[in-house]
């Protein structure tokens, strides 16, 4: 059967057995075929390579950033998942979810980064442009899998891999599960495109589906998938019957199940936020602004940032957003019919957008960056084919036109370059949102964690008190200001901060370790246990407290409890060779002298020039009446620093 153009007469195929599939094709697809070999057959590999190149440079200042505190360490620093590579752990990966998100395999990836290279920011910022680069790839693949020409291809592709609004998705480590996502959705989309082209083979619509589960398990927003092959259907000019549906039935179960999953994960975690905030009546306009904002900003793509917080109230903005909306609508609805290849692009970039236009309203912010990560392909091929028509319909403006298209692509190249720096650190990032938003709460409050970890604590503490000028109710800012308190020794005003946090959220666990720290320091061990032992009730898993514990179980002689503690510890990161010196000091304590000696060895094996750790394995070999190995451990012990005690090597000599 000859090809047939999209957007050439009526007639329609169905899939049937036996039956060749129409295939999109703009003219220049049309022309003579190129023998292979021929300088022409080439030009579409060195124009992908000329745009991944692109794509690559522009990126290059995310290698330089490092790790920020917006999510950065659930996901990965205090991710105790992360800490062993092991059956277990990897288990707990695929069957927990992070703050309300169940997306196991950007965190399996994460975890196999770090078995391999430590927590290494470079490594991960490395992989996740290796990442983008395949999904540029797999982004020309598709457009020319779809049978159109080499410059809607590249225009297309070039976009995608420098737009602005990447960055987000690019730089944050985090969002590894967006360029994740990105790599087996794509490539689902490529199988289905060789589904439809070649005759509605079986084997390419099985390798779809079986690319569409790790994209699933990857983030949320992959559920748009058999959507996305509906597009295709109608670019195809496959009547819209249910015959599509039940072919797809796989799919959308998959999606179904998905989706309800991740609702329930979310409500599980209160990150439903909007359900609260806003009446059931404004919510979709909360959609139809973020909607046109989406729209705008891949035009030009203004105020870049990591949290756009929702307002305290709809303005007067949010219920206008209607009329755009419906005028779009309008115009996709007429232009549609005239042109396949605009329907599918803009049913394309719908599809992909719905579901993140925020009116169930999940996390801190109402717009973000990254959920524009696939839904703009749509958009891109769109302006694509607007080029490609301009350039064949008017060709006197063809140079005009090209220059100004050069531009716009060295504006975006130039915008992505700095925008990448943002992302450097938490100060960088924080900083930037306060520019857009200076009057909420978390910038401030995660800038001041940054300050406070880099020994600042002068500038952590003024801005801590900015964000509980700016949200007075929250417990989580008294328990980072506490912390400073701490830090400072002043111990009556770190017990009134986690007092009040514990007041505004009793199962804060983190209040109630922090101000088990402070009852401790003024020798009021019961209650520092009291404190511990409800964190633990709450957060099995939170190590700190295992580990504070631990320490006034051995202040107490309480050796027995001390050493299930230092278990628990090393069963949550087994990594932490100090631990293994703690236990040896307990097993020591309770004449377990042999086991003392596994933990000593194990502690030096790791650290080998840690003088205190020889100061312990002296010990250990002189109950144990190996006095020569005791005396040489000694020996290396105070080369090392850490002398045992004159009357001790009296003993050993």
């Amino acid at each position: 059967m000859a090809k047939k153009n999209p957007d050439s007469g009526k007639n329609k195929q169905t899939p049937k057995a036996n039956k060749q599939a129409p295939k999109p094709a703009s003219k220049q697809a049309k022309k003579k075929v190129q023998k292979p070999g021929s300088s022409a057959d080439n030009w579409p590999r060195f124009a992908l390579i000329g745009i991944l190149a692109l794509t690559f440079v522009a990126f290059i200042p995310s290698l330089m950033n490092g790790f920020t505190n917006w999510d950065d360490g659930v996901n990965l620093i205090e991710n105790p998942y992360l800490n062993a590579f092991n059956w277990q752990n990897i288990k707990s990966i695929f069957t927990t979810t992070i703050i309300g998100n169940y997306n196991p395999l950007p965190i399996f990836t994460f975890a196999i980064e770090k078995a391999l290279f430590g927590m290494n920011a470079t490594v991960f910022h490395v992989n996740n442009l290796l990442l983008h680069l395949a999904c540029t790839g797999l982004v020309f693949w598709l457009i020319r899998a779809m049978k159109f020409s080499l410059p809607v291809a590249i225009i297309t592709t070039l976009l995608f891999g420098i737009h602005p609004m990447r960055v987000e998705s690019v730089a944050w480590i985090t969002e590894r599960k967006d360029v994740l996502f990105g790599v087996f959705y794509l490539g689902a989309l490529v199988s289905y495109a060789y589904y439809l082209n070649k005759n509605y083979n079986k084997k390419y619509f099985w390798i779809a589906l079986a690319l569409f589960i790790p994209a699933l398990l990857s983030k949320i927003q992959a559920v748009s998938l058999p959507l996305s092959f509906l597009a295709m259907d109608y670019l195809y000019k496959r009547e819209l019957k249910l015959n599509l549906i039940i072919e797809k039935i796989p799919f959308f179960l998959l999606s179904l199940l998905t989706g309800l999953a991740g609702i329930f994960f979310l409500e599980d975690q209160g990150s439903l936020e909007m359900t609260t905030t806003y009446p059931l009546w404004q919510r979709p306009f909360i959609g139809t602004y973020t909607f046109v904002v989406y729209l705008m900003k891949f035009v030009f793509p203004y105020e870049m940032c990591a949290l756009y917080p929702y307002p305290k109230e709809l303005a007067n903005r949010f219920y206008l957003s209607v009329i755009p909306v419906l005028m779009v609508l309008g115009a996709a609805f007429y232009f549609g019919r005239k042109s396949r290849k605009v329907g599918f692009g803009f049913l394309f970039f719908l599809f992909n957008i719905m579901f993140m236009l925020q009116v169930l309203g999940a996390g801190q912010g109402f717009l973000a960056d990254r959920f524009t990560y696939i839904a703009y392909i749509g958009l891109f091929f769109m302006l694509a084919i607007g080029y490609e028509y301009v350039i064949e319909k008017f060709p006197a403006v063809k140079w005009p036109v090209n220059i100004g298209l050069a531009i716009y692509f060295i504006i975006f190249f130039a915008m992505t370059y700095v925008q990448c720096g943002v992302w450097k650190n938490s100060e960088t990032l924080w900083t930037h949102v306060l520019k857009y938003y200076p009057d909420i709460s978390t910038p401030y409050q995660n800038r001041g964690k940054y300050y406070r970890e880099q020994g600042q604590t002068q500038r952590a503490m003024v801005d801590y008190n900015k964000a509980l000028q700016y949200n007075p109710g929250s417990a989580e800012t008294y328990t980072v200001r506490g912390k400073v308190f701490f830090d400072e020794g002043n111990l009556t005003a770190a017990l009134e901060d986690f007092n009040m946090a514990i007041t505004l959220d009793p199962k804060l666990y983190e209040a109630l370790t922090n101000r088990a720290g402070v009852h401790a320091s003024q020798q009021n061990f019961d209650k520092a246990l009291e404190d511990l032992s409800k964190s633990i009730a709450i957060k099995p898993d939170f190590r700190n407290s295992y580990m504070s514990r631990s320490l006034i179980y051995m202040q107490s002689n309480r050796f027995q409890e001390a050493l299930a503690d230092y278990d628990k510890c090393i069963e949550l990161d087994p990594s932490d060779i100090e631990i293994y010196y703690e236990r040896a000091i307990a097993k020591r304590r309770l004449k377990d002298l042999q086991g003392a000696l596994a933990d000593a060895n194990k502690a030096i094996e790791g650290k080998p020039t840690e003088g205190r750790y020889y100061n312990q394995r002296a010990q250990i070999y002189h109950e144990l009446g190996n006095k020569s190995s005791a005396l040489q451990d000694a020996q290396t012990a105070a080369a090392n620093g850490t002398p045992l005690p004159p009357e001790f090597m009296q003993l050993l000599r």
